[in-house]
């Protein structure tokens, strides 16, 4: 058994190489915090109904040579640009938009309740809810390369109890 183990890692160590083929290939990225208004819960019920959730997001990319493609994850979303997207650009906006099945949130017991709107807190702020994952391919004179980076998202919740408890419907805007 121990002949199998050496193809293996000989095989990981390749790979681990072409990973690492040209250390001035990069990607990094950051995305702007999301904001979602959401409707009151029931006390017993401690998971938020998130709505389909939009990610802007900008990624700064760099290959010495040529870039293949860029792919950007959230959950289970994805987004690939190929190069006849990116041409000789140094960086990219874009926006993911998630759907609400891959979402979920445990909530504070205070956030966003129905019957309880003088105690209940009506905005939350979640840092790190979900995370985007970038993978940059490059290719060049040393074959392809591949460059990995991830960035935590916030997401801003709203609790949208209706007109009539926050001001008088009669009033001018």
């Amino acid at each position: 058994m121990n002949h199998y183990r050496v193809p293996i890692l000989a095989l990981f160590l390749a790979a681990v190489g072409v990973l690492d083929a040209s250390a001035e290939d990069r990607v990094s990225l950051a995305g702007q915090e999301t904001e979602a208004v959401i409707e009151p819960r029931e006390a017993q019920q401690r998971v938020a109904r998130l709505p389909a959730l939009t990610f802007d997001l900008r990624v700064a990319i760099e290959c010495t040579e040529e870039t293949e493609s860029l792919t950007l994850s959230i959950a289970d979303t994805f987004k690939t640009l190929g190069k006849e997207d990116l041409g000789a650009l140094r960086s990219a906006e874009t926006s993911l938009r998630v759907p609400a099945s891959q979402l979920t949130l445990g909530t504070d017991e205070n956030f966003c309740i129905r019957d309880d709107a003088e105690e209940a807190t009506d905005e939350l702020v979640v840092p790190g809810f979900l995370t985007v994952f970038a993978s940059l391919r490059c290719t060049g004179q040393e074959g392809p390369s591949m460059h990995f980076a991830s960035a935590p998202l916030q997401l801003r919740l709203k609790c949208e109890r209706g007109l009539g408890e926050y001001q008088d419907s009669s009033s001018d805007k």
